[in-house]
């Protein structure tokens, strides 16, 4: 087993173990993060095909970091398509990016970390620190972590799972968009006008 092999787990456990920190802290605090029984039927749809996703996700880190745990997909759709040092390092480096930027937006979010678009639960408008540099760091910190886990990892299984994550990831955010420029009317768009939704 070598630390290529188990860098995907700990690195995804560490990622999940931050905002589990952050979740519970701000529940601590009395801060609703998530809108309760006010759901869309379309998420009610994509709980169930997320969550399957999520486990299908975290069984292959698994099955990578253990030789004890077989895949559930065929070797040809999880095996390496090449191998190069240099592309394992620039992925080792965005997914160690993507965790610091992950920590440090989750600081910045204060006490508006929300899940969800509920204008009963929505927080204020946080345009300080990493939000100056993107309207959407929490996002983008996904996006960087999932493409840095393909380049680390060239399987068709991470690729796929990383062209998953960016292309849902931004359909949501462009729904997102439309909330919160309801719910918070002309700052968010003098918001928008400065800071650019990725970079």
């Amino acid at each position: 087993m070598d630390m290529l092999s188990i860098f995907p787990l700990l690195s995804f456990l560490l990622f999940s173990l931050i905002l589990t920190v952050r979740i519970i802290y701000l529940r601590v605090k009395g801060i609703r993060v998530s809108p309760g029984n006010r759901r869309s039927w379309y998420l009610l749809l994509l709980y169930p095909l997320y969550s399957f996703l999520f486990f299908i996700w975290f069984y292959e880190l698994l099955a990578m970091a253990s030789p004890a745990i077989s895949s559930i997909f065929p070797d040809w759709f999880t095996r390496k398509l090449w191998t190069n040092s240099i592309l394992d390092l620039i992925g080792i480096a965005v997914v160690v990016m993507a965790l610091f930027f992950w920590a440090l937006t989750l600081i910045h979010f204060k006490k508006s970390l929300r899940f969800g678009l509920d204008q009963h639960t929505a927080g204020e408008l946080i345009t300080t620190g990493v939000f100056s540099y993107t309207r959407n760091p929490f996002f983008l910190c996904v996006n960087l972590f999932f493409s840095g886990m393909a380049l680390l990892h060239t399987s068709f299984f991470f690729l796929i799972m990383a062209l998953s994550a960016l292309i849902s990831i931004h359909f949501f955010i462009l729904k997102e968009e439309k909330f919160l420029r309801r719910h918070y009317g002309e700052v968010y768009r003098d918001y928008s006008a400065k800071v650019r939704r990725y970079f």
